[in-house]
């Protein structure tokens, strides 16, 4: 059944989702109520597709939209033209911590966070996390943008685990601590 939160991401417009079933894994993993993320729709109308779709909670999706469509999308105009694609969107995965058994539990496992390696570009161009260095300013407003949108991001020089993508996720913590660690070199 889905809840409040998928059916006001669905109905938003904001973004191109579909309800899935719930998913149970081993070791608490699992997602009551997940929705399919495809695409965000931008202010204009523009439907921006994610390279794979991920599958997440809808209380993510919701933030996920919103991150793209207000912060990624300018930047993206700003670097070249505008937005056209989302690349390695990676959202629900079983699994502990940086994918080391027996870690803690990864909010991937729980559908409650999402990984991406980079953006193509309108004018063709595809930016990567992974080499930073080739769109500094897009790499920096991603990262700026992002710390203020989620309680957790993760990229290069966080760990040797995130080098190549940026990690998001709406982790709850005590008093509110949010963590933001990614080095732009």
């Amino acid at each position: 059944m889905p809840t409040q939160a998928c059916a006001r991401a669905i109905k938003s417009g904001r973004i191109v989702a579909t309800l899935a079933p719930p998913v149970i894994g081993a070791g608490g993993c699992g997602i009551e109520a997940p929705l399919r993320l495809e695409a965000i729709v931008l202010a204009d109308g523009t439907v921006i597709p994610m390279a794979p779709h991920a599958l997440i909670r809808c209380e993510l999706a919701e933030a996920i939209g919103e991150w793209i469509r207000e912060d990624v999308a300018p930047l993206a105009l700003k670097a070249g033209g505008g937005l056209k694609m989302i690349l390695g969107s990676q959202g629900y995965e079983c699994r502990g911590r940086n994918r080391i058994a027996g870690a803690k539990l990864s909010e991937h496992g729980r559908g409650n966070a999402f990984d991406m390696s980079g953006v193509v570009l309108r004018d063709g161009r595809t930016l990567v996390v992974e080499r930073q260095n080739e769109a500094r300013d897009f790499m920096s407003g991603l990262r700026s943008a992002g710390c203020a949108r989620f309680t957790t991001v993760l990229g290069p020089g966080s760990d040797g685990y995130h080098e190549s993508h940026m990690h998001v996720d709406l982790a709850e913590r005590r008093n509110g601590y949010r963590l933001c660690q990614w080095e732009l070199r």
